[in-house]
């Protein structure tokens, strides 16, 4: 990128892609135009995005800058622009169905939010300190397709078949990772009912210790009060019996 600086004003001139000069300064190896002063045929990614374009891979070719140079954006070659890429039914039903599996729990199944990464549980079930079981997502996404296919009977999608062997497996299976779900379920609960249970014995236990401080600070005041009191009568007679 060459610059030039020609005139009694010191304007400095840019070399531009398309063989224009334009009036701006490269810094870094790049040309940069103030705020209102970029040439035509230069956008930034939000004006490309705006008419339906994106960079399409190509490097910046210039920086617009504002705000005495705190702030800026990078502007890219109109004609190397390429439209951007929408993604198919395929690509969004992988995605819905990728965000789906982050919503099921290992021990309590299909939950409203996302599980963590780390064991693959609840927000409710961590803080029970559930250890996950081995194949409990497995078993929740065995009842789903189970679920599935039963649908699909129903509606007449899929053809009648012979195969009631495979069909009674799968429902073998999916009756059992039910009944360990039911099972998972019951625990979770029990552990939360503990869970509360100990978080309100602890409170009643700290209400009673404040309970039985407050009632030894009154009881010591009564006690300076009534010493005060005595003292002050003592006082009093000793004063009668010097006069």
């Amino acid at each position: 990128m060459t610059a030039e600086i020609s005139g009694d004003r010191g304007v400095e001139w840019v070399q531009l892609w398309d063989g224009r000069r334009w009036p701006g300064r490269v810094r870094n190896g790049l040309p940069e135009f103030r705020f209102g002063q970029a040439p035509s045929g230069l956008s930034t990614r939000r004006q490309l995005r705006e008419r339906g374009l994106s960079p399409g891979g190509q490097e910046p070719f210039a920086r617009l800058t504002w705000k005495r140079d705190r702030r800026f954006a990078w502007l890219y070659v109109d004609d190397k622009a390429k439209a951007k890429r929408t993604p198919s039914d395929k690509q969004l039903a992988a995605v819905n169905k990728a965000l789906a599996a982050r919503k099921v729990c290992a021990e309590c199944g299909p939950v409203e939010q996302f599980v963590r990464t780390t064991d693959q549980l609840c927000g409710d079930c961590h803080a029970a300190g559930v250890t996950p079981t081995a194949g409990g997502t497995a078993g929740w996404r065995t009842v789903q397709a189970w679920q599935d296919d039963a649908t699909a009977d129903d509606a007449g999608d899929t053809d009648d078949g012979d195969d009631t062997g495979g069909e009674a497996a799968e429902q073998d299976k999916a009756t059992a990772a039910a009944d360990r779900a039911a099972a998972a379920l019951a625990l979770t609960e029990a552990r939360l009912s503990t869970a509360d249970a100990g978080a309100d014995a602890a409170h009643r236990d700290e209400q009673l210790a404040r309970w039985h401080a407050d009632d030894e600070s009154a009881r010591a005041a009564e006690r300076a009060a009534a010493e005060r009191a005595d003292s002050n009568y003592h006082a009093d007679w000793d004063e009668r019996g010097v006069a």
